[in-house]
């Protein structure tokens, strides 16, 4: 096993390679990361939360700029998705509880303290959700949020008719799968990477009974703190957005008010922003980071 300790020794300065971590329930979760020449005691470190559907690879873009301007970047695969699958005997679309998620964060985050001078977390779609639910349980964990067209309200959501059939599947076989309401087309208008979205083997297009009522019960910890966020956060939206309600969304985190918030939105793109724009998301990404040293 590749430990953070021996990756951070020996993983190349240029491109990605894979590590691995121990979680708090004796698993071990892969990521992927994007390690810098510069030195980790005075660097900046950014952790990363991807999408219901996808894994750390729908990343790669903006991870490999960032890692061009002297941040490491941890892409963490979920439990059930994009290295963690059967591999590692994780079943694929699955997650024990919500609770589960968040140890996985904290254990990786665990792993950085006093190795980075400044740690950020970055949250893509539900990832995004996720993260916000991390950070309303421990504020002080990260020095800023990140939110990339963020899973906090929706436009698409299983049918009623699946909705019941999660309920029974959560008292019976909870390990039941369904399939997740997500088109390719839904991410991009771009055919390469509709394509590419499409044919990825990686991509999970159905998820447990217990991995979705997880996903549930994170809305609701979300909804009823909301209020609590203290963590910096920048939040990013697509204008075009076929996924995310992004007036839901503003709603949220403008009640919440964060310190140090900033939104931009891309008028013109669709939900895959780290596709579309990744230079210019990387752009406001490294400016708002910046920004945040001499707040």
């Amino acid at each position: 096993m590749t430990t953070l300790d021996t990756w951070l020794e020996t993983a190349p300065p240029i491109g990605s390679s894979v590590g691995e971590f121990v979680a708090r329930d004796g698993a071990k979760l892969g990521f992927t990361g994007y390690r810098t020449d510069a030195p980790a005691e005075t660097g900046t470190a950014l952790v990363y939360l991807h999408g219901i559907e996808s894994h750390a690879g729908w990343f790669e873009q903006p991870a490999e700029l960032l890692q061009q301007r002297g941040y490491h970047c941890f892409c963490l695969d979920r439990r059930g998705s994009g290295i963690n699958r059967d591999d590692r005997a994780f079943l694929s679309g699955d997650t024990p509880s919500l609770q589960t998620l968040f140890d996985d964060v904290r254990t990786f985050r665990d792993l950085l303290r006093g190795r980075f001078e400044r740690v950020f977390l970055v949250g893509l779609s539900w990832g995004g959700k996720l993260g916000t639910g991390y950070v309303l349980g421990h504020p002080k964990d990260f020095d800023g949020l990140i939110l990339i067209t963020p899973g906090l309200a929706a436009k698409v959501d299983v049918s009623p008719r699946t909705k019941v059939g999660i309920f029974f599947a959560l008292l019976l076989s909870p390990t039941r799968t369904f399939k997740l309401p997500i088109e390719p087309e839904m991410f991009t208008d771009t055919p390469r990477f509709v394509d590419y979205i499409r044919q990825d083997p990686l991509r999970i297009k159905r998820a447990t009974a217990r991995f979705l009522y997880a996903s549930r019960k994170l809305d609701g910890y979300i909804a009823g703190r909301v209020g609590e966020i203290k963590t910096p956060t920048q939040l990013f939206l697509a204008g075009e957005d076929r996924i995310i309600d992004n007036n839901g969304v503003l709603e949220i985190v403008r009640h919440a008010e964060p310190a140090g918030l900033e939104v931009h939105t891309y008028e013109d793109l669709q939900h895959s922003i780290q596709f579309e724009a990744p230079q210019r998301l990387v752009d406001d990404m490294t400016a708002w980071i910046a920004r945040q040293a001499t707040a």
